[in-house]
């Protein structure tokens, strides 16, 4: 009897070992592509803030150069 319990307790613990393993390589796989779409949610944020930024300041250079075009039209 005692064999016979010890056998199923090998059985069943290799099961559940397997399927907690399992299930453990499932929520590593589901945390890299999570990872993946927050540096690339991350990545998007960071080209639309510099082009932005970059449209901002070419909008600030043009009306400058606008202003200086008046003025020497004015002269």
């Amino acid at each position: 009897m005692f064999w016979t319990v010890l056998l199923l307790s090998i059985c069943f613990s290799a099961i559940v070992l397997l399927g907690t393993s399992w299930l453990g390589m499932l929520i590593g796989e589901w945390a890299f592509w999570v990872a993946g779409a927050l540096l690339l949610s991350g990545l998007i944020t960071v080209v639309v803030s510099a082009y932005q930024k970059l449209t901002a300041r070419l909008d600030s250079v043009e009306k400058k150069l606008d202003r200086l075009i008046e003025q020497k039209e004015e002269e």
